[in-house]
């Protein structure tokens, strides 16, 4: 009688390395075949000899073997895709700690007021600032010298090797009433991070107040503008750090037009600060018309925007810098593809219903429970953003999955020279 626990323990192996079991058939088929050929190739004398008996005998085995292999090919198939993967419990599943991984890529994250970091081998926690007001985004400088912390009211420059901080900007506090409001937006550093820009915004039911700035760090002074519009929605460096651009927006009546916008080019030289009128340019879509900015001369750097965590679905499909895939399936299975077309099932993913959904618009049960999923640099890990446990580190290849930090763990981020800029914006924003 057949272990059937043993049995589908077994099968859950060898569908793990699956790949691997496809080219060892693969290779095996092409032995076999090769001793075939070889044997009708030999002497008259051998083929006299036992030309009935191994001649039936190689055959018989090339085809029933290859049969069999053929058979469990497709059932491990099968097995993959149609038997459940586990569910990731904890504990159980997911160790208790991330000490296992080899590296010390310093991780950012944000918990609630706080600002921290924590080596993704679980080592090195810390406060990387504790401010009155919800952290709401932060940004590495493009050499990695400093950090840029913005909360809800202020906005902070950090020295990353002091830890040095040093209050920039603020909003102010709202009048007796409750009538201000303000926000700390667009802020984005100059390529040779010497300089970054930033927006200051305080508005109630009356009246409204919009401020630019550019702050420079080594002479530690700001530099204001006016903006010529109500808003500017972003600004953004040229590669020289000369000059700052941005753009407005106006839709066109596309059954009179064969464009949908007129996308109006402004320039901002640093030397006067006086926005000055460049271009207009028919474009089809909303973004920015970066080829048409090149043909003239208008070369804009686009690194700052680079996050390693920025708001995205768990349904994301992940490649990583070595060209692995991580991704979900439509059955909450996550997915590994470790070479080239073989998905590898690692884990279900579970769902829970949120209290105010209503049973029956509930989609198949509620939500999935892990909310992102991000490859670090070098493609042997990736970081899971799970609502209830906090930060997980997978090792896709060998399923081997830990608890980095049991926190909420918004706007996951780090900075890696090797991979240009990478930041953290609340999942929030």
């Amino acid at each position: 009688m057949i272990d059937s626990a043993r049995f589908n323990a077994s099968a859950q192996h060898l569908s793990n390395y699956f790949e691997i079991f496809f080219w060892i058939v693969f290779g095996v088929t092409i032995v076999l075949g090769l001793l075939v050929l070889l044997v009708r190739l030999r002497e008259v004398r051998l083929r006299a000899i036992s030309k009935a008996a191994i001649q039936n005998i190689l055959f018989s085995s090339a085809v029933v073997g290859q049969l069999l292999l053929l058979l469990a090919v497709c059932y491990l198939f099968w097995f993959n895709y149609h038997n459940p993967a586990p569910v990731i419990q904890f504990p159980g599943d997911v160790l208790a700690d991330t000490y296992w991984v080899n590296d010390d890529l310093e991780i950012y994250f944000i918990d609630e007021n706080r600002l921290q970091s924590v080596g993704i081998n679980g080592r090195n926690k810390r406060d990387v600032l504790v401010a009155a007001d919800p952290v709401k985004e932060y940004h590495f400088s493009s050499d990695g010298e400093y950090l840029l912390v913005a909360t809800s009211r202020e906005i902070y420059l950090i020295d990353r090797d002091t830890g040095e901080k040093q209050l920039i900007d603020s909003w102010g506090q709202p009048d007796a009433a409750g009538e201000w409001k303000g926000v700390i937006s667009g802020i984005r550093w100059a390529p040779d991070s010497r300089r970054f820009c930033y927006e200051v915004a305080r508005w109630s039911s009356y009246s409204s107040q919009n401020h630019l700035y550019i702050y420079d760090v080594q002479e530690k002074q700001k530099r204001t503008f006016q903006s010529p519009t109500r808003r500017i929605s972003s600004l953004y460096w040229d590669r020289a750090g000369l000059n700052l651009y941005y753009v407005e927006r106006e839709a066109k009546d596309t059954s009179v037009h064969a464009y949908a916008f007129d996308v109006n080019v402004f320039r901002i030289p640093l030397d006067s600060l006086k926005p000055e009128f460049v271009a207009k340019i028919p474009y089809d879509r909303s973004g920015i018309p970066m080829a048409n900015l090149t043909v003239r001369g208008i070369d804009l750097s686009l690194e700052g925007n680079v996050f390693s965590f920025s708001p995205g679905t768990a349904r994301d499909i992940l490649v990583s810098d070595k060209g692995k895939v991580l991704g979900v399936d439509d059955d909450d299975h996550l997915y590994y593809v470790p070479r080239e077309w073989f998905r590898r099932r690692l884990f279900r993913i579970q769902r829970e219903a949120r209290p105010s959904d209503i049973a029956r618009h509930a989609y198949k049960g509620g939500d999935l429970t892990i909310a992102q999923i991000r490859w670090i640099p070098g493609g042997r890990y990736a970081i899971i953003h799970h609502r209830y446990l906090g930060l997980l580190v997978v090792e896709p290849a060998t399923r081997k999955i830990g608890l980095l930090i049991a926190a909420r763990g918004n706007a996951v981020g780090w900075y890696d020279k090797n991979f240009s800029v990478h930041a953290g914006t609340h999942p929030t924003q």
